[in-house]
């Protein structure tokens, strides 16, 4: 297990007051509008990471972000422990998450050759863990997996993430599913990608996915074309 002497957790120890008054440095700034910043934060010891909306519109940071964060922290907690998975280590506020820090590279910033078939041997074992842990992604680009220093993968961003334990009801068993073949996907693609000696077979897109292409290209693209 990782020996980090992250600063203690809790809300009563952990504050954006503290936080505030630490160096930090920016490590995204966050790809939209509803996206949370995401900085480094040094406190001299072992840095964290900090995933933070209150800088966004009053909707954001008022309904949209804490409900993404809640989602998050919720699926940390229950992969706890899980190799490749960072460590919860609290939420400061409403607005915002405390994390561990992974040294490392995000996959989009490879290029083909720079990691091999057993890197993604790797993922897809991690893969597997945090789907029977009851945890799918749902969301898995390039941003979201890392490689660290001695060339393991770790996963991050779980603010689409669905869990879908024991007790599960029908329809969330099956957006669970759906959420799995799209996480499978999204690493076959990338292995085709990045390790194309190693390709295997894609899987197909998830049917509830194919929708949502068909729609996004009905409703938004078609309308941006239109005007052009």
């Amino acid at each position: 297990m990782r020996q980090n002497s992250i600063i203690p957790t809790g809300r009563a120890s952990l504050n954006r007051k503290r936080i505030a008054a630490l160096p930090r440095r920016s490590l995204r700034p966050g790809r939209n509008a509803t996206k949370a910043e995401v900085s480094v934060v040094d406190p001299g010891e072992t840095p964290f990471v900090v995933k933070d909306t209150a800088s966004r519109s009053w909707a954001v940071r008022t309904l949209l972000g804490p409900w993404q964060l809640n989602r998050e922290e919720r699926a940390y907690r229950i992969l706890a422990g899980t190799p490749g998975i960072p460590r919860l280590i609290g939420r400061p506020d409403r607005q915002s998450l405390a994390l561990e820090y992974i040294p490392g590279r995000s996959l989009d910033t490879l290029r083909p050759g720079e990691v091999d078939g057993a890197f993604f041997d790797r993922l897809d074992n991690l893969l597997e863990m945090m789907h029977a842990r009851g945890i799918a992604h749902g969301d898995l680009h390039h941003r979201d997996i890392l490689l660290d220093a001695m060339g393991n993968p770790f996963v991050v961003d779980f603010a689409t993430s669905l869990e879908a334990g024991a007790g599960a009801n029908p329809l969330r068993r099956m957006l669970f599913k759906q959420m799995v073949k799209a996480d499978l996907r999204s690493v076959a693609k990338l292995r085709q990608r990045l390790a194309p000696g190693s390709a295997r077979a894609l899987p197909a897109r998830p049917f509830l996915y194919r929708v949502g292409v068909r729609l996004r290209k009905t409703f938004i693209q078609a309308p941006r074309s239109r005007d052009h």
